[in-house]
């Protein structure tokens, strides 16, 4: 086992950042110029003034991992949901749910996720070609529901560059803890100025191992295929593409001796995107997005029967005019969505919602060479119409404000003070009955106001070719912060009476014999403070027999409390990741050791959760070198077998992680 002593981990974590300056992951040097098109003004990694990471194809193959919160948790400052093999939600710096947006081509998936940890994202790293992550408050750019942060998976579903000639990938995976296949394959090819695409990609497993034996009914079945096509010229591009995504997976039984359910969901998504190079007043640039998606999903019980169905479907667009020049940067921009969300069932937690969002923005960034400025406002109200409650109405305003330095070549110094309200969603205000999902009874609040987030955060990096460094600190205080917390009373069900209610306690001698119990939990605000942060470091150490040998480090660590007392539940622990990689024209291995901290720093309904380190490894070979059409990789997760379990999970307790693994990929391109 490696430091489970968190001040212990966090020396060793920034001594051997002193020794190793660079980035996280072993990232090289071309990753770090690469521009984040997520990022409110589109820029340098390594010049956002928040936190921001950049997954490529070739990345987000070496950490593929079942659903996107699991493949993603390898990043400093991201964790998962874990709900077993078929749902895993990325959760940043502690946030999670609606905090979090997750973006398929900087355009929202509109899908089910948010309401319940048991419902998967649509949207998957499996035929990603790029995944950009922003830890923190975007909210001026994607709205008060970003305050945590942003996902994007784009995968070039809409071509935006022509083909000289037909031209495939493919990509095919077998893993050995679950038995499982995995495909993904597109076509993209050109016909004049019309650039074509088309693409689909598939993932089958049987239930996994773990070092306690076999996880119960946790198969999945997921596949998603699509086309696109678009103009592409001088002048940018235009386009639409269709993508329909079918997915299914076991769930956990609630008794090991009973049949687990399981959950089958479809999604039909429609999108048109354009980039426009232009010359009209200020602005030299207008692009566009907007999709139209229908969603549902169907949870069996474990006979087979079918129980509650969601739907959820709606549209998103928006629209952005930049301009920049040699020292000034900006954008403003307007956003709408408008989705309907609705349940249906014995275990429907929420009657029919419709929720509006309309956005302005502008934000500008003031560039001198040596140091600069950048801000932001945004102006949103959302509606959220629900069947049974009525009209809410909110007018939420956020602001931020950052500077920056370039104190001597290579270095990047930046600071932001940000201002984001959220207001509350249709499941925190109106949602009322059993959640088989979470094992409560759950229960909103109509009256709850808006959520009010002031966060400030300071960045370090530096950047010297072999030698690379980043640590990034944040503080983030909430003004009546919305929490999921146990109210102290129970609901029981008899299914035999076909007779339900309320009880002060399970013990309450008014609850038939053999009734199915329920803590009650509510949605309450009140103060809450996370802070903490991310150091990463690398450099290359030296060279041998043709390999470029070098070292990495990455730490992350969040805290949040309640200022009255207390702890938010689910709460991510400290991470500490050790890497060893080598790397030549045909071959690249590494070796790391990711330690995961204990977590005792509890809500009063949570138990402690034991940390754990899981030992991997990668090798992967390329018969024709960095450009060659061929990658064949070998890749071992948790090789010694250890028990792991996720703290942010609501199965942590009955559902560990999957035990030893080797996965094994080819990746092709001609």
């Amino acid at each position: 086992m490696m430091l489970r002593d968190t001040p212990a981990r966090a020396a060793a974590a920034l001594v051997l950042g002193s020794l190793l300056p660079g980035l996280a992951l072993a990232q090289d040097a071309q990753t770090e110029q690469e521009i984040v098109v997520t990022a409110p003004l589109e820029g340098s990694r390594i010049e956002s003034l928040q936190g921001a990471e950049i997954l490529r194809r070739e990345d987000i193959v070496a950490q593929l991992n079942g659903g996107l919160g699991d493949t993603l948790d390898a990043t400093p400052g991201i964790a998962s949901t874990f709900f077993g093999a078929g749902a895993s939600r990325p959760i940043i710096r502690g946030l999670g749910e609606d905090r979090v947006r997750v973006l398929q081509n900087g355009i929202g998936a509109i899908d089910a996720s948010t309401a319940s940890p048991d419902h998967a994202v649509t949207s998957d790293g499996l035929d990603a070609e790029r995944i950009e992550i922003l830890r923190g408050a975007a909210a001026l750019a994607y709205g008060g529901n970003a305050v945590g942060g942003v996902v994007n998976v784009i995968d070039q579903s809409i071509p935006t560059r022509l083909s000289d000639e037909l031209s495939f990938d493919v990509l095919a995976a077998y893993s050995s803890v679950d038995d499982g296949a995995h495909g993904a394959g597109r076509v993209d090819f050109s016909a004049g100025d019309a650039a074509f695409t088309l693409h689909a990609s598939e993932r089958e497993s049987e239930p996994y191992e773990t070092p306690l034996g076999e996880a119960l009914n946790q198969w999945t079945n997921r596949r998603a295929y699509g086309a696109g096509a678009a103009l592409v010229r001088d002048w940018g591009f235009a386009g639409v593409a269709v993508k329909r995504t079918e997915d299914a997976y076991g769930l956990l039984p609630e008794d090991p001796s009973e049949p687990g359910g399981r959950i089958e969901l479809e999604q039909t998504r429609i999108e048109s995107r354009g980039d426009f190079r232009i010359d009209v007043g200020p602005f030299n640039r207008l692009d566009y997005g907007v999709q139209h998606s229908d969603y549902q999903h169907t949870e069996f019980e474990g006979d087979g029967a079918p129980g509650t169905r969601f739907f959820s479907e709606g549209f998103e667009a928006r629209l952005e005019a930049h301009h920049s020049d040699d020292r000034h940067d900006g954008v403003v921009g307007v956003q709408f969505t408008d989705v309907d969300f609705s349940a249906e069932g014995e275990e429907a937690f929420i009657t029919p919602t419709n929720t509006q969002d309309a956005g302005i923005f502008g934000i500008e960034r003031y560039d001198l060479g040596l140091w600069g400025v950048e801000g932001g406002l945004r102006y949103e109200r959302r509606e959220v119409d629900n069947l049974t409650f009525g009209r809410r109405s909110f007018d939420n305003v956020s602001g931020s404000l950052g500077a920056f330095v370039r104190p001597a070549e290579g270095w990047f110094v930046g600071a932001t003070l940000a201002h984001t309200e959220r207001a509350p969603t249709a499941i925190e205000l109106f949602s009322d009955g059993p959640h088989l999902a979470t094992a409560n009874y759950e229960i909103g609040d109509p009256d709850l106001g808006q959520e009010t987030a002031l966060s400030i955060e300071a960045s370090l990096r530096y950047d010297n070719g072999p030698v690379r460094f980043e640590i990034n600190l944040y503080r983030i205080g909430f003004s009546d912060y919305v929490a999921l917390v146990e109210r102290g009373d129970v609901f029981w069900v008899d299914e035999l009476t076909d007779t339900s209610g309320f009880a002060p306690d399970a013990g309450d001698p008014g609850i038939p014999a053999g009734a199915d119990i329920l803590p009650v939990f509510s949605f309450v605000q009140q103060d809450a403070t996370f802070s903490g942060g991310e150091v990463s470091a690398a450099a290359q150490l030296f060279e041998i027999g043709g390999f470029a040998v070098s070292a990495n480090v990455a730490y992350d660590l969040v805290r949040a409390e309640f200022d009255g007392g207390g702890h938010p539940p689910r709460i991510p622990p400290s991470t500490l990741t050790l890497g060893l990689e080598a790397e030549s024209e045909n071959w690249t291995g590494r070796i790391e050791a990711v330690d995961t901290a204990d977590q005792d720093r509890l809500a009063p309904f949570e138990t402690a959760t034991d940390g754990y380190t899981f030992f991997n490894a990668g090798l992967a070979w390329r018969p024709g070198g960095e450009s060659g059409p061929w990658t064949l990789r070998i890749d071992g997760r948790n090789l010694t077998d250890e028990l792991g379990r996720v703290h942010s999970s609501f199965l942590k307790d009955d559902l560990p992680l999957p035990g030893r693994n080797v996965r094994f990929t080819v990746l092709t391109s001609f």
